[in-house]
């Protein structure tokens, strides 16, 4: 239970009580009809969902679920408190060897904490946390060995010999900033993006190239074409958007023929997505956009390649189906409805449609 601080910016008084302690909690309430509201909001939850197994939880078969606000800082420190009580020493990851693809998980390796070579994978990423400095961020979460300051890492998607010196880390809370020198499993960093870090890449010491397998995006259901009204402001409409691409935010998609000059077209789970982003554009980098909605409902990635799609698209297999191409120039085809997707899978096997891809490596 919490109650309002009696100065402004104060910090809430919480206490726990148990549900069964009815004598206290009608003390405390003071108010029969907001009592009797708890006891039914309670009965509630006790029906609609599943008791909580911390076994289950642990298996990845089962989620808590919290209740709060982070705005106005209800419930964030219960639920910090509770997190670490049910939080677990780190685990190991399988991962490739050499970065060959395989979906035997025979040829994967166990990492695990003790692990002599630093291991990490990258879990999120974010542009302009400081809009005065245009800064972006890609969140590491340590797997094995140990983060050290100045410490030289290869990159999954990059070339065999390619380095990034990891000059410096922070540890981010909230607003609150800090320098990290040593970071150990389990422990999240955020390290300095110079734009080749993606969602789901792995950095790695040591001679062997090694991977992570990556984290699939969701399959975009909404489609719009995006352009800034004011041609002064391309650039930084170009920038604003490259950035936010980036982070994961959409995802983006142009004409097959279309080299980066024509109408850039936003692709998103759902219409909340598009509006963060022209919410961000107007807030960050300061530029108006207007988008123009697409009657497209469903993507999928051609792992044929384009050699099959032109076949298809020959034997007239993809009328009333756009053809387009993602950030790295790989096919894409957006239907307006699931039966013409599953019908086409059926017909056209060579095509091996897939509802997301991960971002190829450097050298492909």
């Amino acid at each position: 239970m919490y109650q309002k601080p009696t100065t402004h910016g104060g910090k809430a008084t919480v206490v726990q009580v148990p549900l069964d302690d009815t004598e206290t909690l009608q003390q405390m309430i003071d108010n029969e009809e907001l009592y009797e509201k708890l006891l039914e909001d309670a009965e509630l939850l006790d029906e609609l969902m599943e008791p909580l197994d911390m076994e289950r939880v642990l298996a990845a078969e089962q989620s808590p679920l919290f209740f709060g606000s982070a705005m106005t800082n209800f419930g964030v420190q219960l639920f910090l408190d509770k997190f670490l009580d049910m939080g677990t020493s780190p685990v190991g990851r399988l991962a490739k060897q050499n970065n060959k693809p395989s979906d035997n998980d025979n040829d994967q390796q166990l990492i695990p904490p003790e692990h002599e070579e630093f291991t990490g994978f990258i879990f999120k990423t974010q542009a302009n946390l400081d809009p005065k400095h245009r800064d972006r961020l890609a969140y590491v979460r340590v797997v094995s060995g140990t983060y050290e300051k100045g410490m030289k890492v290869g990159h999954s998607r990059s070339k065999p010999g390619k380095k990034y010196n990891l000059a410096q880390a922070q540890a981010l809370f909230g607003n609150d900033r800090s320098s990290v020198e040593r970071a150990y499993p389990g422990d999240i960093i955020g390290i300095n993006n110079p734009g080749n870090f993606a969602i789901g890449d792995t950095l790695f010491t040591g001679t062997g190239k090694l991977a992570f397998p990556g984290i699939p995006s969701f399959s975009p259901e909404r489609f719009c074409y995006i352009r800034s009204p004011n041609p002064s402001d391309y650039k930084s409409f170009r920038k604003g958007m490259d950035q936010l691409l980036d982070e994961g935010a959409v995802q983006a998609l142009r004409q097959r023929n279309d080299d980066g000059g024509g109408p850039l077209m936003l692709a998103a789970v759902g219409q909340l997505q598009f509006e963060v982003v022209q919410t961000r554009l107007e807030n960050e980098y300061k530029v108006k956009s207007i988008m123009e909605p697409l009657s497209y409902t469903l993507a999928r990635w051609v792992g044929g390649g384009w050699e099959a799609v032109d076949k298809a698209d020959e034997d007239g297999k993809l009328f009333g189906i756009m053809i387009v191409q993602d950030r790295w120039g790989r096919p894409v085809l957006l239907f307006r409805n699931d039966w013409k997707a599953a019908a086409l899978q059926e017909e056209e096997k060579s095509l091996e449609l897939m509802p997301w891809a991960e971002p190829p490596s450097f050298d492909d």
